[in-house]
């Protein structure tokens, strides 16, 4: 599917230059917006899947963001290039029943992660009369600042709960030390944005290219995330 829609962005950049001037036409003009989106997220384990997405069910989140855009180059068309800050918060749980054990048994696995992304795209500025199409594709910058995994353990009238700290790599109590997940990642980012007037529509995609965990060969993962976005520009 992000195949797909990133064929469908090229495809739309190529075709421009063929359309009528009076129908769609390259713009200089930059954008400034603030925007706020929700996070379709998946993490991709090499390997034991099942087992990982379950201890670790990281699913979905909101950003909330802003960009700017400069003109990069004096071309023949404006090539504008944006750049801005978010923060993203991502989450997600996961109830397990353990075969066999009594139904009154349970386990819940909550993920809850804080993040700051700099992304930094290459972009056009197409006019279709009062729409503009902002077509995009460059790189994302992510720092972890914030994660937690708890862990809820049920037996009866009985709860348990254990807390670690995902991005803490220190012998201190809580923290994940040597299953440290790691907090830095760069990701190709592209996608496209549609506005009318100040109000902006948006569709996102981030695949990570360093792994966010990363304890051996058997046991690394990669995210992956689609952004659903509403905005307002300045």
């Amino acid at each position: 599917m992000k195949r797909f829609y990133l064929f469908l962005v090229l495809a739309m950049v190529a075709v421009a230059p063929r359309l009528s001037a009076q129908s769609l036409e390259f713009s200089g003009e930059t954008y400034h917006r603030t925007y706020a989106g929700y996070n379709i997220v998946n993490l991709n384990w090499n390997k034991s899947g099942d087992v990982n997405s379950t201890l670790f069910p990281l699913t979905k989140g909101f950003t909330l963001g802003h960009l700017e855009s400069a003109k990069l180059f004096d071309l023949s068309f404006p090539l504008l290039v944006e750049y801005g800050v978010s923060l993203q918060y991502n989450t997600g749980n996961e109830i397990e029943f353990p075969i066999g054990a009594s139904s009154e048994a349970s386990s819940e696995y909550r993920v809850n992660t804080l993040a700051m992304n700099v992304p930094v795209h290459a972009a056009l500025n197409l006019k279709l009369n009062k729409v503009s199409i902002n077509p995009y594709l460059g790189v994302n910058f992510r720092i972890n600042l914030l994660g937690n995994q708890t862990t809820t353990n049920k037996l009866g009238n009985t709860t348990t709960t254990t807390k670690v700290r995902l991005f803490d790599d220190s012998d201190e109590k809580g923290a994940a030390g040597d299953a440290a997940w790691e907090r830095f990642q760069t990701g190709l980012s592209y996608g496209v944005a549609v506005s009318y007037s100040r109000y902006t529509f948006g569709i996102g995609f981030i695949s990570d290219l360093m792994p966010i965990v990363d304890w051996d060969d058997d046991y690394t993962a990669k995210m992956s995330m689609t952004t659903i976005s509403l905005g307002y520009a300045f």
